[in-house]
């Protein structure tokens, strides 16, 4: 009896031994983005390099190509724990409240490089707390690019070319507002809906970020593009906070990745948006790039539109555009 007790011991001992030294911890990102995309690229780097660092003990599974729905379907999962980490823009954030569609107002920033400074200097402070009261921990904030008009018939050199016409924007109040102001339908979708409707006649144009437009081949059913440049969203990576209780320091400081390479990510999708302009211009399709006197005309139509906006939405909006106006002048211009 003796024996077998010490065998059984022998044996506890022996799979102690075996077992590994921690758990390993997987966590499920998802996006929309393309995985030959920038973004997706970038994504799966940070993930390799988490795993590198982590030694395998904290996993990235990066879930792209809009295979778990749209940007609104990915950020409730996430508001819901049920997708670990989201990697969306600011436009579904509206979800989250309405307020954060003064982001995507026409002409918000000055110049790309207060853009740039807003979103990586200022962006916590401004749309953090919205999102912690929505259940999400920021751990970066990424660039989309600028937004581009994307035509079927014929470019639009002015805004007015677009008056009648049946337009895809984001379901953004501030995307719809500035579709009346064109005199368009604005039909407002996500962006896996985008394509299939330009092809069945139910969009004649879309507007949407450059880079992500001719990523995913918008350029192929709408080959006319007009560089309007007229907004510019900016992302988020986020975690779910049930997810995020749930991990070690350590593994919370692994994910600090993100963070430290956000900024790098974002260069390389401005410079990458005007390369692909390059590229497909280059392919024979008509890329138009607007002169000071058709930007001028652009600009005005959109004159009063967020200050429109911002008395719509309501004493949130407000003290939302105020941090963003004390953010542009922290930047400069």
């Amino acid at each position: 009896m003796k024996i077998k007790c010490i065998a059984a011991i022998c044996a506890t001992a022996i799979g102690l031994l075996s077992s590994p030294a921690s758990a390993e911890t997987t966590l499920r990102a998802a996006t929309v983005a393309p995985m030959n995309s920038p973004w997706g690229q970038w994504a799966q780097s940070v993930a390799d390099q988490i795993a590198e660092k982590s030694g395998g003990e904290l996993k990235i599974e990066v879930i792209g190509d809009a295979q778990l729905g749209d940007e609104q379907t990915i950020l409730r999962q996430g508001m819901k724990g049920r997708v670990d980490i989201v990697m969306v823009s600011n436009i579904p954030l509206s979800l989250i409240g309405q307020e954060v569609d003064v982001f995507s107002t026409p002409y918000l920033f000055d110049t790309v490089e207060q853009g740039t400074c807003v979103a990586y200097n200022h962006m916590s402070d401004i749309l953090g707390p919205n999102l912690l009261e929505a259940g999400l921990v920021p751990l970066t904030w990424m660039e989309i690019g600028h937004y581009v008009t994307f035509s079927k018939e014929a470019p639009a050199l002015t805004p007015d070319a677009l008056s009648g016409k049946k337009l895809r924007v984001a379901a953004t109040t501030s995307d719809e507002a500035f579709a009346r102001r064109l005199g368009a339908v604005g039909v407002p979708m996500g962006t896996s809906d985008t394509i299939p409707a330009l092809q069945t006649g139910n969009v004649e144009s879309a507007f949407l970020p450059g880079l992500f437009g001719i990523a995913i081949g918008t350029h192929k059913v709408a080959p006319h593009i007009t560089v309007s440049d007229h907004a510019r969203p900016i992302g988020t990576v986020a975690i779910s906070e049930r997810s995020y209780k749930k991990l070690s320091d350590q593994e919370k400081e692994w994910l600090k990745v993100f963070e430290e390479t956000g900024p790098a990510m974002s260069a390389t999708i401005l410079g990458t948006q005007e390369a692909l302009l390059k590229k497909v211009e280059g392919a024979g399709l008509p890329v138009v790039r607007l002169n000071d006197e058709q930007i001028a005309a652009w600009k005005a139509s959109s004159e009063g539109l967020r200050e429109e906006l911002v008395e719509q939405l309501g004493p949130k909006a407000v003290s939302l555009l105020e941090k963003i106006e004390t953010a542009k002048a922290d930047c400069g211009s």
